[in-house]
């Protein structure tokens, strides 16, 4: 991840209910990345994200990574410009929550609170039951997700869709 700024730090906000399968995926990749850099900020939200634009600063790196579920494979990785792409097209993320990913960018739009960058890194889940664990695949996806985030590694461009 790269930092202009040495005093705003980028920050990894994963996204998802913990005790629901696969959406846990976003908690799951901030704790990988916690635990490997002191470089990135992480935080976990869990519940409602309409205070999800009040979660970073103007001049921030944020990548915020969620769970998905288009039909896909289990595992598939989709990485989005959260400034100019449509996340709830086709990439619906799995809404546990108040309000969904792309509503709460929306706010943030609206308020004048979005980050210098914004990336929407989404992965497919296979289930979402109660207390279920992570699925083979998406916990395999999440490592891989969290190794390119504390590598520092460009998440933006790849035009891929699919493990690596």
């Amino acid at each position: 991840m790269s930092r202009p700024d040495p005093a705003c730090r980028p920050l990894v906000i994963g996204v998802g209910n913990r005790h629901r399968g696969d959406d846990a995926v976003g908690p799951h990749v901030a704790e990988l990345v916690r635990s490997a850099t002191a470089a990135a900020d992480t935080m976990v939200i869990d519940g409602d994200l309409s205070a999800l634009p009040l979660s970073w600063e103007a001049d921030q790196e944020v990548v915020v990574v969620d769970a998905m579920a288009s039909g896909r494979a289990a595992g598939t990785i989709e990485v989005m410009d959260g400034l100019t792409d449509d996340v709830s097209v086709d990439r619906r993320p799995v809404s546990s929550h108040g309000i969904g990913l792309a509503d709460a960018i929306g706010l943030a739009r609206v308020l004048g609170r979005l980050p210098r960058e914004l990336t929407v890194v989404l992965i497919e889940g296979a289930g979402y039951g109660h207390l279920e664990p992570l699925s083979p695949e998406v916990e395999a996806a999440g490592r891989v997700v969290a190794r390119r985030l504390v590598s520092g590694d460009d998440l933006h461009g790849t035009g891929r869709s699919g493990p690596r």
